[in-house]
């Protein structure tokens, strides 16, 4: 008789383990969809770049003049506006940004400055900025005819 009840207390607590386990499992994935909250800090919507001018041109320039133009721009989306880079394409340009976060509609500016040593006939360099607007890439270009005596001598 102890074998049987041994047996049989084994089957009785297999069948619980199966039970527990079941339930556990149908608990698990109650057919009901649970909602992650959303972050009240995460923006919806898009951020948009509204420049008043793209192209500056800085006219004739004797090489060596350094000069300096701000581009004003304007967030007319309905998200923040994160600056997350810029390129000047030459280290004859500079370009600083004051303030790399713009809310909407809110304006903000670059300032480029550009140093035409070295430099002779017609420039065009672009600047390019790197954003979370619907645009990623903004280029923007300043313009100038630099005469350069020295090279113009040799050349």
């Amino acid at each position: 008789m102890s074998s049987k009840f041994q047996v049989s207390s084994f089957k009785l607590k297999a069948g619980l383990v199966v039970i527990v386990i079941g339930l556990l499992l149908s608990s698990c994935n109650s057919g009901t969809k649970k909602t992650v909250p959303i972050n009240k800090s995460v923006e919806t919507g898009v951020a948009m770049f509204v420049f008043s001018e793209e192209i500056h041109n800085f006219g004739s320039l004797k090489a060596g003049e350094v000069v300096s133009f701000t581009f004003m721009f304007k967030n007319e989306g309905t998200k923040t506006l994160i600056l997350t880079d810029v390129d000047s394409g030459c280290g004859c340009t500079e370009v600083i940004i004051p303030d790399k976060t713009i809310e909407p509609g809110q304006e903000g500016r670059i300032e480029v400055i550009y140093d035409s040593a070295g430099e002779v006939g017609k420039q065009l360099k672009t600047i390019t900025i790197t954003s979370n607007a619907e645009q990623t890439k903004k280029q923007l270009f300043i313009k100038a005819n630099v005469t350069n005596e020295v090279i113009e001598i040799y050349s």
